[in-house]
């Protein structure tokens, strides 16, 4: 399989920004508060190069089937990175929350990524089988940081959070590279198999990388800079802390009345 200039350009831009925020993260030490996002950024970062051999030596299409098989444990770390993101957003106001909350974001996750994936296979209108799973599966992690993204930034006055605070801008970055790569799949779903098939490809695949770049590059700049203090509460939220903190004890008298009979 041949690379061209385009190509090898964009790998090494890759490279380097992710080489370049795992340094930031370290350096502002960082991964303590996201380890999953840093997990998932070192483990892009060190297959780089497993890649880059499998491109030069492999045909288009035996190289698409190793590039989705070794993607999906991508595809699951960054799942974890969503959740990572709301147990941050949550922090402040975890002892306040149903112990269960988070089990329900999961299971919410779970659902619009079932939602998601149906709707993305049911919609693709790709001729080829190789890049149709991969197009389905990249399509529903787009929704999902998406969705993620819009959950987020609708409870951030609530919780006191501004486009400053590093999980608001983790989740700002991944929101920008949904909204490309749902973009890119829109398209590579209404590809037809031809002579031009692969270029076309390729072409717009260099979209979802360049949107890729940006994202990388912007969180470099964020968590380069230090973090701005959360806000406090907003009297709304506040209210809401209350009632979930009376609804709790009145759930703990109840099983504390319950253990004694």
């Amino acid at each position: 399989m041949h690379l061209s200039a385009v190509d090898t350009s964009l790998w090494l831009a890759g490279v380097a920004g992710e080489a370049l925020l795992v340094g930031v993260l370290l350096w502002r030490r960082s991964y303590r508060a996201f380890p999953v996002f840093f997990t998932w950024i070192l483990f892009i970062l060190l297959l780089e190069p497993t890649f880059y051999w499998l491109v030069r030596h492999l045909s288009t299409s035996n190289y698409s089937r190793i590039f989705f098989a070794l993607s999906f444990p991508q595809y699951l770390l960054e799942a974890g990175v969503l959740v990572e993101i709301a147990k941050e957003v949550f922090v402040p106001i975890k002892k306040s929350l149903p112990r269960r909350t988070l089990l329900f974001f999961i299971a919410g996750m779970a659902l619009i990524a079932g939602i998601a994936f149906w709707g993305a296979a049911y919609l693709n209108g790709a001729t080829l089988a190789d890049p149709r799973a991969f197009i389905v599966v990249s399509t529903t992690m787009a929704i999902l940081r998406l969705a993620t993204f819009l959950t987020i930034a609708g409870f951030s006055q609530l919780l006191g959070l501004t486009w400053k605070n590093h999980v608001m801008q983790l989740t700002s970055g991944l929101a920008f590279y949904a909204v490309v790569t749902l973009l890119v799949e829109l398209a590579h779903s209404r590809l037809r198999e031809g002579p031009n098939y692969i270029g076309s490809f390729v072409a717009l695949d260099h979209l979802r990388i360049g949107g890729y770049l940006c994202t990388l590059y912007f969180w470099c700049y964020a968590f380069a800079k230090k973090e701005a203090p959360r806000k406090e509460f907003s009297p709304q939220m506040a209210k809401i802390l209350v009632s979930l903190s009376g609804s709790a004890k009145r759930q703990q008298a109840v099983l504390a009345r319950t253990r004694d009979q």
